[in-house]
This record gives C-alpha cells, sequence and structure tokens, in this order.
C-alpha cells in the first residue's frame, strides 16, 4: 500500500479543516494521529484513537465536533470514504481480507451497516427536492459511468414509468458529449459517482454548470469533486467487503426518490404506471402470470 500517498491526501483534508480553528494541545495530538494512522483512524474505535493519542474519548469526541461534524461517527465515514478513495482496487480488497470467513456473509454484514447508517442521516427535505426538481424539469440527465450505472438505471426506468422525461448517460461518451450540448437551464442533471470520480463526470458537470442547469449529486463524499456544483446533495455508504464498493446505499438512496417522485402527484402517476402496464400487456412483453 502507498501509506504516503493516503497520507498526504487525508492530511490536506485535515489542514483544511483545522484551518482557522483553535484547537487544544490534546486535540493537536489526536489530529497527529489522524495524519499519520489514515488506516487506524478510518478504521478504529474512539477508545483506539485516544489510546493512540494518549489522550481520551471525549477528547476524540470533541475534536471531530471542533472539525465541524456531530461527533466521531460522522468524522469517521467522510474520513474513511476519503482514505478508501485514495486506494486503488487491489489496496481497498488489502483493507478487508483480514480473518473474513465468509466472504458472501461480509459483504452482506456490511451492505446492512450501510443502510443503517444511510436510514440515520439521509434528509427526508433533499430527496423531496429532487423528486420536485425532477417533477419541473424539461428533461433529467442522469450521469453515472461505470457500475455507477447501476443505481442511475434504476432511477430512469422507474421516472419514466411515473411519467417523466428521465435518460440515463453511461458508457457511452459520445452521447454523453451530445446530450450536454443540449442542455438548458430548465433541464436537470443527476450526477452518481462512487469512490473514484470519471474524468468525463466532471466535464459533464462543468458543462452544466457553465449553461446553468441545475445539478444534483449522489456521491460517497460530502467532500466530492462531483458535489462541488450540485444544488442538492445525498451522501451514501459505498464501503465494500472487497474489491467492489457496494451500491447498495445508492440504490435505496434513488428508490427513495422514485417513491417520493411518484407521490407527488399520485393521479397522474396511476395514469402512467397504468398506460406502462398496458403497453406491455399489448407488447407481450411480460410472462403471463399463473391463473393460480
Amino acid at each position: 500500500m502507498n501509506q504516503e500517498i493516503n497520507s498526504s491526501t487525508l492530511t490536506e483534508w485535515l489542514d483544511s479543516r483545522v484551518q482557522g480553528r483553535k484547537l487544544a494541545a490534546r486535540q493537536l495530538q489526536v489530529i497527529g494521529i489522524l495524519r499519520s494512522q489514515p488506516r487506524l483512524a478510518s478504521y478504529g474505535s474512539v477508545s483506539d484513537i485516544a489510546a493512540a493519542a494518549a489522550s481520551n474519548a471525549s477528547t476524540v469526541t470533541r475534536t471531530a465536533q471542533t472539525l465541524g461534524f456531530k461527533g466521531w461517527a460522522d468524522f469517521q465515514f467522510e474520513l474513511r470514504s476519503r482514505f478508501l478513495a485514495s486506494l486503488s482496487a487491489v489496496e481497498v480488497a488489502a483493507q478487508h481480507n483480514g480473518h473474513i470467513s465468509s466472504p458472501a456473509q461480509a459483504a452482506v454484514s456490511t451492505d446492512r451497516t450501510n443502510l443503517a447508517h444511510l436510514e440515520r442521516t439521509l434528509d427526508p427535505d433533499t430527496v423531496h427536492a429532487i423528486a420536485q426538481a425532477i417533477a419541473g424539469a424539461r428533461r433529467t440527465f442522469i450521469i453515472a459511468a461505470g457500475s455507477y450505472a447501476i443505481p442511475g438505471k434504476a432511477l430512469e426506468h422507474n421516472a419514466i414509468i411515473a411519467g417523466h422525461d428521465v435518460r440515463l448517460l453511461d458508457a457511452d461518451v459520445a452521447a454523453l458529449s451530445n446530450a450536454v450540448a443540449r442542455l438548458t437551464p430548465e433541464d436537470l442533471v443527476i450526477v452518481i459517482s462512487l469512490w473514484r470520480v470519471y474524468d468525463s463526470t466532471l466535464r459533464a458537470i462543468e458543462a452544466a454548470r457553465t449553461v446553468g442547469t441545475p445539478i444534483a449529486s449522489i456521491t460517497d463524499s460530502a467532500g466530492s469533486p462531483v458535489a462541488e456544483h450540485a444544488t442538492q446533495r445525498i451522501v451514501v455508504p459505498t464501503e465494500g467487503a472487497g474489491f467492489f464498493p457496494s451500491l447498495t446505499g445508492a440504490v435505496a438512496a434513488v428508490q427513495a426518490i422514485a417513491v417520493e417522485l411518484a407521490s407527488l402527484d399520485r393521479e397522474r402517476s396511476t395514469q402512467n404506471i397504468g398506460a406502462a402496464e398496458r403497453s406491455w400487456e399489448l407488447m407481450k412483453i411480460m410472462h403471463p402470470r399463473s391463473s393460480s
């Protein structure tokens, strides 16, 4: 693992949080441990950090609060997201290889933890605002590359069924470029980007910002460059049990948006869903349901 790169990346972020804030001597000791031992800071308990800093748990918690977080858990979530983002896929896997007896069980357990975190932190007002933005937009483009397109596809599919003009732009960079060229302030861009960020995604966001198109983001870090120009932001946990980031939190978030969207105008949604059902029957794309 390239520990030097990881430490440098986190040190820059920590320095930006510390700048302008007055910290006591013991809190500075805690900051020193966070800088020098990024893995311990990312996965250790409050007690672990306190012991390493020759301090106590309350000082660790106060340090997180002084840096602008509700407490240690919220601070560690953001720090660990940044730590994992600085690693290659092989290095990410190395963080989880420990003594896992069942990778499958570890994956499910990790996703359960991720969903519990999302349930505690998801802001219903933000979900409602994104749903309203979709409903009010001329068109909505979802920008999501690679595996990030999976939650994007779910949102596109459900929003279309509910009667809204939503399109996913994923693997085809030419199609992305052509769509971005036609953006207007009456449109909406929803960006889904987890772990590492695609350059094409950032360029598309910059183009949208230039023409005044509203942007909403779903990321795994509040400090993601993808979220910088977003009016509405949802941060989801994405830590997986192996090489791959978990998509469970992002899928749950887009499902929440879809449900909220359909509830804004229930009569319209019901009519459009009914029309979709009739089209499926006409096209005979669904296997007939058993009479039993």
